[in-house]
């Protein structure tokens, strides 16, 4: 299933951001794509704003990936057009068609394919038309999630997830390098990115301190193993269907090779990241932490992953990546500097926290 048309850029799935230093606007790709759908296909375009927010980004507006479009067929069946304007190692449709025969469960599905694509070189994209999911509800009523509820369906999605869908077959080989390696050529490639990035937060220096203090940690930790996951777990990938008692799972290009409780600690991550506070101190940040912390404490492993070094690890990668490029190099909205440099700064002090009390 692997797409031929490219070259191998991630060894355990896609890895999207291999595309960072390249991308543009698309908008000749956009334009071709769409002329080809309307005219070579039964789907039209029915709305080209309804999915705007949905647009995939690469750390900067004028650096585009994605994007979404409501579409119907002659029959006036809805669905969404994804236009993927940069390569893949694996193509979604590919993906999509590969695990959902393996879901074990009826609570959980992927959204249903109607007409793909691969991105190809001579195109200059690819596409993928499926389910529209969005008339259900998002798992996170709101961002960041804030409501016991949606902290309680996020726990039952993930007990379904790990006990009742997991393992699945990979499409992709378990990576050799063992995980300080990966870490590694993982910081080297955010790192070149962020070095190119128009929108820096931060001096060279700074992040050299960071990345020293980083790998003098990692250097001294036992790593769980490797499993193959979706990777992108957040309140915002995932609906749910309460007349069918049944969660849709969206982003299927992020399923990949990822390190224990990964499934946990995206989404805390994703929370974190979408802290909007003007008066954001570090024992608010925290206390997100922490609610995540006590959801993952019971009924999902036979332990609390939190005493675990890989859980901490987990999130001291985050911390690092964040502070030089997801926070530290990329665009920020001028109606959200003060909020963003307020949640830069609790990521520094989380990074901190790790490192003296997590990861002795």
């Amino acid at each position: 299933m692997e797409n031929e048309n490219i070259k191998d850029m991630a060894k355990y799935g896609n890895r999207t951001t291999d595309n960072a230093l390249t991308a543009d606007e698309g908008k000749d790709s956009i334009s071709k794509a769409f002329e080809y759908i309307e005219k070579e296909t039964d789907w039209h375009i029915t709305d080209r704003e309804k999915f705007k927010n949905a647009t995939g980004v690469y750390y900067d507006s004028k650096k585009v990936g994605s994007v979404f479009v409501e579409v119907a067929n002659k029959k006036e069946e809805k669905g969404v057009l994804k236009i993927q304007l940069r390569p893949l190692s694996f193509d979604e449709g590919s993906i999509i068609r590969h695990i959902q025969p393996q879901i074990r469960t009826k609570r959980i599905r992927l959204p249903k394919l109607f007409l793909d694509s691969p991105w190809n070189e001579a195109a200059g994209y690819g596409f993928l038309i499926f389910e529209d999911l969005s008339p259900l509800p998002k798992i996170w009523s709101s961002l960041p999630p804030t409501q016991e509820k949606d902290f309680k369906q996020h726990k039952d999605f993930l007990k379904e997830f790990v006990h009742n869908l997991l393992p699945v077959q990979p499409f992709v080989d378990k990576p050799k390098e063992n995980q300080l390696e990966l870490a590694q050529e993982s910081f080297d490639h955010y790192w070149g990115i962020a070095q190119q990035s128009s929108h820096k937060h931060f001096e060279p220096v700074e992040i050299e301190n960071f990345k020293k203090r980083y790998f003098e940690a990692l250097s001294r930790m036992s790593f769980e193993d490797l499993h193959f996951t979706h990777g992108h777990l957040s309140g915002l990938d995932i609906v749910y269907d309460s007349a069918n008692d049944q969660y849709g799972v969206m982003g299927n290009l992020y399923w990949k090779w990822r390190p224990k409780y990964w499934e946990l600690t995206f989404p805390t991550w994703n929370n974190l990241m979408h802290i909007r506070d003007k008066n954001l101190t570090f024992d608010k940040f925290l206390d997100v932490v922490n609610r995540w912390v006590n959801l993952g404490s019971t009924e999902l492993y036979d332990h609390d992953p939190s005493t675990k070094p890989q859980y901490w690890i987990n999130l001291f990668s985050f911390a690092m990546n964040t502070i030089m490029l997801d926070l530290g190099a990329s665009e920020w909205k001028e109606n959200e500097i003060q909020e963003r440099e307020l949640l830069l700064d609790c990521w520094k002090k989380f990074f901190d926290y790790i490192a003296k009390e997590k990861l002795k």
